[in-house]
């Protein structure tokens, strides 16, 4: 039995040593599997062996888990990048506007034909570029949620 609360250690060597009860949890269960087996006539190496392989590998335990840490981190760095560019765009986009909005009323006011709000037509064309990046960051979200 002493290879089965090794094998229960190695399953949970990543997790911090405060977590003690998951490895006495796992090994009394593949103990208890181990008894079933002998009770059903195997030998105790041939129960051991058995609960092992099908209980699998504890390299498979921990490839599963960090691969799921790097999609999860993955996942939230894009989400980031994402907010990160839908706010440069929503900041540029205001300045633009503000920058047009003064060229408009304060620099071509005295012109008859100029100082009519074209600056509108310029914002609201402007205003698709942070509608734009919103759209494909929810779209991400709920696509990595």
């Amino acid at each position: 039995m002493k290879r089965i609360d090794k094998f229960a250690k190695d399953v949970f060597r990543h997790v911090p040593s405060t977590e003690e009860e998951n490895h006495e949890q796992l090994a009394e269960m593949l103990k208890e599997k181990v008894d079933d087996l002998k009770e059903q006539g195997m030998t105790e190496e041939e129960a051991i062996d058995r609960t092992i392989e099908e209980f699998g590998d504890a390299e498979d335990y921990h490839d599963l888990g960090i691969a799921k840490e790097k999609r999860r981190h993955l996942r939230m760095r894009i989400l980031v990048k994402n907010k990160n560019a839908l706010l440069f765009s929503a900041l540029s986009s205001a300045l633009i506007i503000g920058i047009v909005v003064v060229v408009n009323f304060v620099f071509l006011s005295d012109h008859e034909l100029l100082g009519r709000p074209w600056s509108l037509v310029v914002a609201l064309g402007v205003l698709f570029w942070p509608l734009s990046l919103l759209y494909k960051f929810l779209n991400r979200k709920g696509e990595l949620s």
